[in-house]
């Protein structure tokens, strides 16, 4: 596995987080990251995984916030060339120890039913199943939510 450098994003990682981004199947709205990162005071940490030669190519990052008292994992992404080489799990890493220092004792998400590697993924960290909610997403896909509690025990076998 390759070690990202992992930092939280600024503004000048706009135009990166939105090419990031646009690989996605289902990608956020460009005006809501835009507004997030240029406005600011959303309450939302941008971490990006950066590629450890070259600071200015990001290789994918993570929207951590807060729902009712929990550190929420809102959207993770990483780009197609470089998924399956241990970035992803960088970046829940990250997030859950972002999660934890902020005196959070959970982190939370939902993911897709459908998203078959990262349910893999979360599962693989530790992540349990906490209920499934039908239509959650606009296509009417079903959401799985999952949490863990923090900090992460991550099993290495």
């Amino acid at each position: 596995m390759i070690l990202a450098d992992i930092r939280f994003c600024a503004k000048t990682d706009l135009e990166r987080i939105l090419k990031v981004e646009r690989t996605s199947p289902h990608p956020w709205s460009e005006r809501v990251i835009t507004r997030d990162l240029v406005i600011g005071d959303t309450g939302l940490s941008y971490i990006g995984a950066f590629a450890p030669a070259a600071q200015d190519k990001l290789l994918g990052y993570a929207v951590l916030g807060d729902e009712k008292g929990n550190g929420l994992l809102m959207n993770l992404v990483v780009l197609p060339e470089h998924q399956r080489c241990g970035f992803g799990t960088q970046l829940v890493v990250a997030a859950a120890e972002c999660a934890s220092d902020m005196g959070f004792f959970s982190l939370v998400l939902r993911v897709r039913v459908s998203n078959v590697a990262a349910l893999t993924l979360y599962r693989n960290l530790g992540f349990k199943a906490d209920a499934t909610r039908e239509s959650f997403y606009s296509d009417g896909d079903v959401a799985q939510y999952m949490s863990a509690k923090l900090p992460l025990t991550i099993k290495i076998e």
